[in-house]
């Protein structure tokens, strides 16, 4: 009897082992805070390769197999995968879809437009925006008070589609957001002592960093890392960075530098790297160098370029 009750234990036990619910994840951000609250009891995959610039990704054949195959399928919004609902459409898996848009504070590009084209001589720096059609600035994960309420949201998801694991998710969970608050208080205290709060980036990935802390973003190419300013353009952010004192020029890992070197020679300013946290590469995930890190990282850099102590 006793050998009969020891074996419909383990039998359960593998059962469940191996039930593990399935996430797939379209961008970094989203696939990181899984990876902190879900652990082992998901089986986590994202589906833009480590490595790629979220913008210009497209889905092959085997990432739908994959998604075909999804408990659960998050994304991250409409503006960044316009691919999306196509594709949710053809494998018939609304059911599965989480868009994550829904859950956090969103700002429009208009307010990306008014609010942080125009230098102090009211010129505006205008470029064709991809996302532009979809009246939201999709990089919202950029604000830490987001990544709380990005963080609390999956937490409540894994639990709703996972309840027997409730404690173990809610433990890593209180884990994760521990170092994310302790990380904004870093931000805050940082932030209120610039006294240049004026960034130039790559393109329009900051502005929920900035609004936050009430920093003036300028970008080189707009909403998409791909997109090319022209010789005039590329002129008046070289006057931009002289007029306004900014003191570095900033591009992305993953997008070409070469219209930022451009600007940084012109005007004697830093070049350096600022990361929207979109992707990492794949040594960088091995290693278990992630968002925390990379904002960590991008927090010394934007004290140097805005004079904060």
């Amino acid at each position: 009897m006793l050998k009969k009750t020891l074996t419909t234990v383990f039998l359960f036990a593998s059962t469940t082992a191996f039930s593990n619910m399935t996430v797939t994840t379209t961008i970094y951000p989203l696939y990181s805070i899984a990876k902190e609250i879900g652990a082992d009891k998901i089986k986590l995959q994202n589906l833009i390769p480590f490595g790629v610039e979220a913008h210009g990704f497209d889905p092959t054949p085997a990432d739908m197999a994959k998604l075909s195959k999804s408990d659960i399928f998050i994304t991250s919004s409409d503006s960044m995968e316009p691919w999306k609902d196509k594709i949710v459409k053809s494998l018939k898996i609304e059911e599965k879809v989480f868009d994550m848009s829904k859950y956090v504070k969103l700002r429009t590009l208009e307010e990306e437009n008014d609010e942080h084209h125009e230098d102090e001589k009211g010129h505006k720096h205008e470029h064709d925006h991809d996302h532009e059609h979809e009246g939201i600035d999709p990089h919202y994960w950029v604000s830490l008070n987001n990544y709380i309420l990005m963080t609390e949201t999956i937490t409540k998801l894994f639990i709703e589609k996972d309840s027997v694991n409730k404690d173990f998710y809610i433990q890593n969970s209180n884990n994760y957001l521990a170092k994310i608050k302790a990380l904004k208080e870093k931000y805050d205290l940082s932030m209120a002592t610039c006294t240049n709060k004026k960034i130039l980036v790559n393109h329009d990935a900051f502005g929920y960093f900035a609004d936050d802390y009430g920093v003036k973003q300028y970008s080189i190419s707009g909403m998409s890392p791909e997109d090319k300013p022209s010789a005039k353009q590329i002129s008046e952010l070289i006057n931009l960075v002289k007029n306004e004192k900014i003191n570095t020029v900033f591009f992305e890992e993953f997008a070409s530098p070469k219209v930022a070197q451009t600007i940084a020679k012109a005007t004697n300013a830093k070049i350096d790297a600022l990361r929207p946290a979109e992707n990492i590469s794949k040594d960088e995930n091995k290693k278990s160098y992630g968002y925390l890190q990379i904002m960590e990282d991008n927090l010394e850099k934007l004290k140097f370029a805005m004079d904060c102590k």
